[in-house]
């Protein structure tokens, strides 16, 4: 996130000047598709699909709806506004709006815009707060270069990629601590 606005400045000042559109002539936005809760697992046999909804992963689904690397809007509740990034084949359901690039754009830089953008602030209603596709369509935002969405694209693969491994090299050190601490407990350290 502060590389982000390190490099392409607060959107919704747009610092930068970079050109303004609406997000509808940028993308092309439609809510996912309706499903029945009973459908819907709660742990992925290894065959399932991502099922996400207005808050996020709601579970795993026999069939996918969508398939590539998309950013999610969702669209009802408390945390509309909020945007995930799907990847290869998942199922959105009608909470959630898909957003498909109509221009040539960085999908991965599309995802940090939107964040960045706080979609919330467009929400109406108090019990049920909730984005219209049609007010989500006249959202501004700044297009910065491809050149430049593609470095930062690039930049946070790498950040992931270090993560990954640094989350595997921790899990790996835990795992060697509590085989340690077995041991010690049973008295096979000091033999």
């Amino acid at each position: 996130k502060s590389r982000f606005i390190e490099v392409f400045g607060d959107p919704v000042t747009n610092p930068r000047d970079w050109e303004v559109k609406l997000l509808g002539e940028v993308c092309d936005m439609k809510a996912g598709k309706n499903i029945k809760a009973c459908d819907i697992s709660e742990i992925n046999t290894g065959t399932l699909y991502p099922c996400y909804g207005g808050n996020g992963l709601r579970g795993y689904v026999e069939k996918y709806s969508h398939e590539g690397n998309i950013p999610l809007i969702g669209r009802q509740g408390a945390l509309c506004g909020n945007v995930n990034y799907a990847r290869g084949r998942f199922y959105a359901t009608e909470r959630a709006v898909v957003t498909q690039p109509k221009v040539k754009i960085n999908n991965y830089w599309l995802y940090y815009i939107l964040n960045e953008l706080d979609l919330n602030r467009f929400s109406i209603g108090a019990a049920q707060p909730g984005l219209t596709i049609g007010k989500l369509n006249r959202v501004k935002i700044p297009i910065a270069p491809l050149d430049m969405q593609n470095q930062f694209a690039d930049f946070v693969k790498q950040v992931d990629k270090l993560k990954f491994e640094m989350q595997k090299s921790l899990k790996k050190m835990e795992n060697n601590f509590n085989s340690l601490i077995q041991r010690a407990f049973k008295g096979e350290l000091f033999k």
